[in-house]
C-alpha cells in the first residue's frame, strides 16, 4: 500500500517569535496613539467647557441688558455640597446658580467636563458650578474691606475699563496643556471664553490692569 503524504492546508500556526514581534508592534503602536487620544480628549473637553462658559455668558448678558447694564451679585461658588449631606436642600438664593440659572438655556452649563469635584449626587445638573465668579469675588471683598453697600456698580465700571480680567473662571486648573494657566475663562464685553490670561495665584482681591496702549 502506497504511503500518501498529507496534503498542506497553506495556513500554519505563528511561531513564538512572530507572536512577539506583533505583540512588541501593537504595544509601539499603542504607545504612539495613546497620547494622541488623550490629546484629543483633553482637547474636546475644553472645547465644551468653552462652550459653557460662552453659554454662561450668553445669561449674564441678559441678565445685564435687564438690570440696567450692572453685573449680577452672586456668591463666588454656589453652596453645592449641601446636596451630598442633604439631597432635598435648596440653593441660596445669592448663589451663583440660582441667580444665574433662570438666564441660561440649561443648567449643564455650569458643569466642566474635566471638573473632579462635583458631588455625588442623583443629578447634579443645577446643583453644582465647575466655574468661580470672580466678579463676585470683588463683590464681596469691597463688602468686606471697603463696607459698600452697592459694589455692583463699583465692579461693573471696573470690568467696563479692565476687559481682560475673567469674569468667570474655572474653579481649578482641569485643561492640561494651556498656554497660560490651565483654566478657562469668560472675559467681559463681547464675552468671550478663552484661556485664562492672568496668574489666579496672584489673588483676586488685587486686580492688575492692563498697561495703557501706546500713543500712534
Amino acid at each position: 500500500m502506497a504511503f500518501v503524504r498529507p496534503q498542506r492546508t497553506g495556513r500554519e500556526g505563528f511561531t513564538l517569535i512572530e507572536l512577539l514581534v506583533v505583540i512588541a508592534i501593537i504595544g509601539a503602536l499603542l504607545g504612539i496613539l495613546l497620547p494622541t487620544l488623550k490629546s484629543a480628549q483633553n482637547s474636546a473637553k475644553r472645547t465644551k467647557c468653552l462652550a459653557n462658559l460662552r453659554g454662561i455668558g450668553m445669561g449674564i448678558e441678559a441678565y445685564f441688558k435687564d438690570n440696567n447694564n450692572i453685573l449680577p451679585h452672586a456668591l463666588p461658588l454656589d453652596d453645592s455640597r449641601v446636596f451630598v449631606n442633604n439631597p432635598s436642600g435648596n440653593l441660596r438664593p445669592d448663589s451663583i446658580l440660582a441667580t444665574l440659572g433662570p438666564m441660561v438655556d440649561t443648567k449643564e452649563v455650569f458643569l466642566c467636563p474635566s471638573d473632579r469635584d462635583i458631588p455625588e449626587v442623583d443629578n447634579p445638573i443645577g446643583k453644582h458650578s465647575s466655574y468661580e465668579y470672580w466678579a463676585g469675588v470683588l463683590m464681596l471683598a469691597r463688602e468686606i474691606f471697603r463696607d459698600d453697600k452697592n459694589p455692583k456698580v463699583a465692579v461693573t465700571r471696573f470690568y467696563e475699563n479692565n476687559m481682560n480680567y475673567p469674569v468667570f473662571a474655572d474653579s481649578a486648573a482641569r485643561h492640561p496643556g494651556g498656554p497660560e494657566y490651565d483654566q478657562n475663562a469668560l472675559y467681559f464685553g463681547d464675552w468671550r471664553a478663552d484661556w485664562m490670561a492672568l496668574d489666579p495665584s496672584s489673588g483676586v482681591s488685587r486686580p492688575q490692569t492692563p498697561p495703557p496702549a501706546a500713543a500712534p
